[in-house]
């Protein structure tokens, strides 16, 4: 088992990777359409509430999302035909192009970062980053909420 130091080392390494990851192709690509493309190309069609569901996101956040696809026309939508109350969402020919765009211009950029990096290395970054990926998937929310900052839980004491 890893030195607590050890842990907590990979932990800030991971979340610095994330930030970094996120900056640079947030300014590019709005990440929670492509996912919200990804679902309905690989589980599609489906209802704006399982849409929410599954990407842990608002109802409000996902109509929003599944209006700027339609109006991108990179999904459609259709009446359900077993509620009324709603629609079902699926990916386009357009959207399944655009997710296809985006994976190649990402996979272009990574491809770039680690260019000087050995086989070996890389090989062995995919084993450990997907072993990390099914262990964060094993343990899903068991860890309870994040930690209330120092600061904000001396402002709830004086509230």
């Amino acid at each position: 088992m890893p030195q607590r130091n050890e842990s907590a080392e990979l932990a800030r390494a991971v979340m610095e990777l994330i930030d970094q990851g996120h900056r640079r192709i947030s300014r590019r690509v709005d990440l929670t359409r492509l996912r919200v493309l990804g679902l309905l190309a690989a589980h599609g069609p489906l209802r704006p509430r399982d849409i929410a569901g599954t990407l842990g996101l608002t109802a409000s956040a996902t109509s929003r999302h599944l209006t700027a696809l339609e109006r991108e026309g990179a999904i459609a939508v259709a009446a359900d035909p077993d509620d009324s109350r709603t629609f079902l969402a699926d990916v386009t020919a357009d959207g399944r192009a655009g997710i296809e765009t985006a994976v190649e211009a990402g996979a272009a950029v990574f491809a770039r970062v680690i260019a000087d990096w050995p086989d070996e290395d890389v090989a062995a970054a995919r084993i450990l980053v997907t072993r990390l990926n099914e262990a964060w998937a094993r343990h899903g929310d068991s860890a309870g909420p994040p930690a209330v900052p120092r600061w904000q839980r001396a402002r709830h004491k004086d509230a």
